[in-house]
């Protein structure tokens, strides 16, 4: 990968792979510090055997590179102290392969002061060295290290046949021979090609390498993102309604969508002067027990927070996920609601609270326009529309009424006989041209137990 497409990479996978490239770096550094430990102990067992003159290139070669693997090891550790574990040095694999690579080669002149002379360099072990210092740079998960080691060898080898050739220290045969001490001009370049392919091969296979580890920190990002996506709508959505938004890529887009739908809207009786008595963390503590509570219920019937407003909440149903019932779901929660006001009012009382509170409810069907609404920068999925407001002059409208819930005329008509309710005067809302009919429904007239039959047989529906 070059660098401007390197750069062209989100920041993310950008770091994940220049962490690659130095987590293979130092794998690189033990298996040569290995690799010098087992040429000193080589040396130590065979030194007798060579020249004076060659063993003092030898003992130089092998203890550079002794000295560089644990050089290098400590340098890796003084940079995780100083930058931590995922520094990222670019020029630190260059210049590793580079003394590699001159290092291995430094044995050409060890080879040619021996008792063979430089033929030994060209018949010995040592291209397969090369070989092996080539495909190694493939750990290094960077293709142009690869490259760079391959042009680096093959510079290296090309450089000794020069000097060989030039120097005339040795035969040069116009055919191949084994039997003296002489090379093939044409038998060394295939050797020297044998030597610098394997890293041509190396940069092959990183370039497929790098292109499957970041497909797959991709979708792993994704995954995570989704994740992040789903405990944030988790919030205000319930986990129908979220997989929904989730996995519909149109769903998080601006705009909105016309649909049947009914609106909720709850707000605490007397929050105000109750406030003015207590501490403003007690208040927030108590906002918090009481949202959890309400907000748990509405997601029990497969309601859509849409916001908090203070000590009210709007919620929706039938949007963005269609409900053929969502009048009885609506109500059925709104229900519930106030039966859990009980449980909640004797925490307060626990707690030391100076009075009980009471929750006010309105509940409205009818169309609505449900979408993201705001800016490609910040989004809120909401609702819009008379129903809207309609609800919400509902909720106000018990105060009047002496009520807990008081239901539009289309909620009651689509409404479950189970649950009943008592219609009143039709009477001016705020906002509305003409009178409208409102009915209200008794918590009290509705037990527990009644309305766990009534959730059962809406599970059971939309099952």
């Amino acid at each position: 990968m070059s660098e401007r497409a390197r750069r062209e990479l989100p920041p993310a996978l950008r770091e994940i792979l220049q962490v690659q490239e130095m987590q293979g770096e130092w794998l690189v550094n033990r298996i040569r510090l290995v690799y010098s430990v087992i040429s000193v102990l080589l040396f130590l067992g065979i030194w007798q055997i060579n020249t004076h003159e060659a063993n003092v290139v030898f003992g130089i070669q092998v203890g550079s590179w002794l000295t560089f693997a644990v050089g290098w090891e400590l340098l890796r550790r003084y940079l995780e102290r100083q930058h931590g574990p995922d520094h990222y040095v670019p020029a630190l694999k260059y210049i590793s392969i580079t003394v590699d690579l001159g290092l291995l080669t430094l044995g050409a002149y060890a080879n040619s002061m021996n008792h063979s002379g430089i033929i030994e360099y060209f018949r010995s072990y040592i291209p397969l060295v090369y070989v092996f210092w080539n495909l190694l740079s493939g750990l290094r998960l960077s293709s142009v290290a690869c490259l760079y080691s391959a042009g680096l060898s093959l510079s290296l080898n090309l450089l000794v046949l020069s000097l060989t050739v030039s120097t005339g220290i040795i035969e040069i045969s116009q055919v191949a021979v084994y039997d003296r001490n002489a090379i093939n001009l044409s038998d060394q370049g295939v050797e020297i090609l044998f030597i610098a392919v394997p890293g041509l091969i190396a940069a092959g296979l990183v370039r497929i390498m790098r292109r499957l580890i970041l497909r797959s920190e991709a979708e792993s990002m994704r995954r995570a993102r989704l994740e992040a996506e789903r405990e944030r709508l988790g919030k205000y959505l319930s986990k129908d309604i979220v997989e929904l938004v989730v996995n519909e890529g149109e769903a998080l887009q601006l705009g909105g969508a016309r649909r049947q739908a009914t609106v909720l809207f709850s707000d605490i009786r007397n929050f105000t002067p109750l406030a003015e008595t207590i501490e403003p963390e007690a208040a927030v503590n108590m906002l918090n027990d009481y949202f959890t509570r309400m907000v748990d219920i509405v997601f029990r019937y497969g309601g859509t927070l849409d916001k908090f407003m203070g000590d009210g909440m709007m919620v929706v149903f039938g949007a963005p996920l269609p409900l053929d019932d969502a009048p009885t779901r609506a109500v059925c929660a709104a229900l519930e609601m106030c039966h859990e006001m009980e449980q909640f009012n004797e925490r307060l009382r626990e707690q030391g609270f100076p009075a009980a509170v009471s929750i006010g409810i309105g509940v409205a069907t009818g169309p609505v326009v449900a979408g993201n609404i705001g800016s490609p920068e910040r989004m809120e999925y909401t609702c819009i529309g008379d129903t809207v407001n309609y609800a919400a002059r509902l909720e106000s409208a018990n105060k009047a009424l002496d009520s807990n819930i008081a239901i539009s005329e289309s909620t009651w008509a689509a409404l479950s006989t189970a649950i009943p309710g008592e219609q009143v005067e039709p009477m001016q809302l705020k906002g509305k041209r003409k009178a409208v009919q409102p009915y209200v429904i008794d918590p009290a007239a509705v037990s527990p137990e009644r309305l766990a039959e009534v959730r059962a047989g809406l599970l059971e529906s939309a099952a």
